[in-house]
């Protein structure tokens, strides 16, 4: 079965195993073994790990439109999928005291919030709410400044003396990033919660809950 995306004359499928659905099954899967690797102190093993992830998050989109595979089920495993990521690797770099848990608990807090928020909308039968462009850009800081903290930590265990003694600012730069990508996260939240309030005081039969 397909549906047809009105604004952008998108197909749109229900099926369930498709080619970007299984990239993004493999991803989530993949994300406890690095928390482990990553915890237990198997640190260049965990980093590979994160990059096929990070890859992935890129891979699965692309094919969604290059095959024409985009799906219902896809649409909500990539923001899902991304979540994960972002809540699994500040928890594995603050326990090692990579990253401050004050600034790991300002972005999950934040996740855990809007999940429950869009939980409810489904419940609720109300229409899913698109990705704001803020929203994008906070996703798009955060993963680079993840992905920044990533190379630090690469560089202070690979035992080379001129990468270990770069690899502080490699790590301030990072959490510059992971800062105003937080910033931005909280900004797209406060979007979301302006257009869920607007939606939850909609009349249901007057057609004003249309996405």
């Amino acid at each position: 079965m397909a549906s047809v995306n009105g604004d952008a004359d998108e197909v749109v499928l229900h099926r369930v195993l498709t080619a970007p659905n299984v990239i993004s099954f493999a991803r989530l899967l993949l994300v406890p073994v690095f928390l482990w690797l990553y915890v237990i102190g198997s640190v260049l093993p965990a980093m590979i790990i994160l990059t096929v992830v990070g890859t992935s998050d890129f891979v699965d989109g692309f094919v969604a439109r290059a095959t024409g595979q985009v799906s219902v089920l896809g649409k909500l495993l990539d923001p899902l999928a991304d979540r994960v990521v972002i809540i699994a690797v500040l928890v594995a770099y603050s326990i090692k005291g990579t990253v401050p848990w004050w600034l790991s608990s300002v972005i999950v807090a934040r996740d855990v919030i809007i999940m429950v928020a869009f939980a409810v909308f489904e419940k609720r039968g109300l229409p899913r709410l698109p990705v704001n462009r803020t929203g994008k850009r906070a996703t798009a800081a955060l993963f680079t400044g993840m992905g920044a903290i990533s190379i630090s930590v690469v560089m202070k265990v690979s035992g080379v003396a001129g990468l270990k003694s770069g690899a502080s600012a490699v790590r301030i730069t990072g959490l510059v990033l992971l800062g105003f990508g937080a910033v931005l996260y909280w900004a797209a939240g406060f979007l979301y919660a302006r257009e869920i309030r607007r939606l939850l005081r909609a009349t249901p039969g007057d057609g004003s809950n249309r996405a």
